[in-house]
């Protein structure tokens, strides 16, 4: 099969994945309240996507108070915490998959509003970032987010302070990645991208500073490498990944809360080449094509034929382990895994959340279109959007399994009962056969049965 996305690949000290497909670190909102915990819909939810050998990564996950930007979001700095990623990653190893946490900062995304969250009491005032420039909309003015009491302007950030802020800045994420070791995670990636706290230090358009972390490219990529100079305080090189944004702002392309460079090819340039000397275990890059207003109609979605930017700029300058994400489909994935000088594993994120065993769908199109097997391919849950950010179970863990619809028409209780599948509903998405993903076929296209 001239693919490689089922080939094994070693990712540094991690260990050696079976295939390459990801599950790509995303926003979720189901962490307990008020302690921001994994709760058991998280055990259960990653416990569904865990197989083995494969590569899961987390949520984004604060590295303290001062990042919380966004209602029950979990965190990885207290005991409570710590407990509760101990049963998430227990559940994983448990499957033979690979875990690793995502260390989150939003900086200026989040309102000042969280600084009163009871996980907070205002030790930590929420609202920081490189500079204070505040996110603003395509007229110019505040941008809004979501709190705890409703929808609010964002506000305008507070500068981290070079000589008191910046060091705690650090020492917060060593506690982090600290705490990441003592709940069992296989690694931690740093999230630097996406317009969040690291990203704000990248972009000369959210970072005006006039000290040693502003003005010049390696100025901007200061706080990004003194950060993993703090996580490799606890965690070996090789285990531990970063993931970036690039973007093509403001000259077109997506963007992130905002983030805009003058010239953001040069920025980010230094940034990958600068990680390419670090012996990371791996990069992940996001491709800028996630077109928001069309993210409900997978059948249709722009970005899912979008080319891919990033990989053509940077993949001479990171001569590491290199994941691509965003806007990944079924046929896309057949053409970025044939070529041998691309991508060495993709994330998912929105296909992966609507379907657990993602593997074993992409693997048997995979097969089919390599003629390897003459059986067509299953076809796809259809994500529900709408659910994305939700606080319960639905659009969490209630999406099926093959394994689980084939126990339901052999009538196996027993099988049925599996922990595994619990929180499994048979029937209740649409269906979606993987070649139509991004085609702009019309929606009375879809499938209503998988067999049909």
């Amino acid at each position: 099969m001239h693919t490689k996305l089922f080939r094994p690949l070693k990712v540094g000290g991690i260990g050696t994945l079976s295939h390459r497909v990801v599950l790509a670190p995303l926003t979720r909102n189901r962490a307990s309240e008020p302690g921001l915990a994994p709760t058991f819909l998280s055990v259960q939810y990653y416990r569904q996507r865990a197989s083995r050998g494969g590569l899961l990564i987390t949520e984004a996950t604060h590295i303290s108070p001062e990042s919380l930007a966004y209602p029950s979001t979990p965190g990885i700095w207290s005991a409570e915490q710590v407990e509760g990623w101990k049963r998430v990653t227990s559940a994983v190893r448990a499957k033979g998959g690979f875990l690793i946490c995502q260390l989150w900062h939003t900086g200026r995304v989040a309102h000042p509003d969280y600084s009163d969250h009871p996980c907070n009491g205002n030790k930590y005032p929420t609202c920081v970032s490189a500079s204070d420039v505040p996110i603003v909309n395509r007229h110019g003015k505040p941008g809004n987010t979501v709190t705890y009491r409703g929808i609010k302007p964002h506000a305008v950030p507070r500068p981290l302070d070079s000589n008191h802020d910046i060091p705690r800045l650090c020492r917060d994420y060593k506690l982090a990645a600290q705490m990441a070791k003592d709940a069992g995670f296989a690694g931690v990636e740093l999230h630097a991208a996406h317009g969040y706290l690291i990203d704000q230090f990248l972009n000369d358009g959210t970072n005006r500073r006039t000290d040693e972390y502003g003005g010049s490219v390696q100025n901007r990529c200061r706080l990004l490498t003194e950060v993993l100079d703090a996580v490799f305080e606890v965690w070996p090189r090789d285990r531990v990944g970063v993931r970036l944004s690039p973007h093509e702002a403001p000259s077109g392309g997506n963007t992130y809360y905002g983030c805009k460079d003058a010239n953001p090819d040069l920025v980010y340039q230094h940034a990958i080449q600068t990680l390419d000397r670090q012996n990371l275990a791996y990069l992940l890059l996001t491709e800028p094509r996630w077109v928001g207003k069309h993210d409900d109609s997978p059948e249709s979605d722009p970005g899912f034929q979008m080319p891919l930017r990033n990989l053509q700029k940077f993949r001479e300058d990171y001569r590491g382990v290199l994941i691509g994400a965003g806007g990944f489909t079924p046929s896309s994935s057949v053409t970025a895994m044939a070529d041998e000088n691309g991508y060495d594993a993709l994330a998912f994120g929105r296909w992966f959340i609507s379907n657990p065993d993602l593997p074993v769908r992409l693997q048997a199109f995979h097969e089919y279109k390599f003629k390897v097997s003459d059986l067509p391919p299953p076809p796809l849950n259809r994500y529900d959007r709408d659910t994305f950010y939700t606080h319960d179970g639905e659009g969490y863990i209630d999406y099926p399994s093959l394994e689980f619809e084939k126990c339901c028409q052999m009538n196996s209780p027993t099988q049925n009962d599996s922990c595994e599948y619990q929180g499994m509903v048979l029937g209740k998405y649409p269906l979606l056969k993987q070649e139509i993903v991004g085609t702009s076929l019309k929606a009375s296209e879809l499938q209503s049965d998988a067999r049909s």
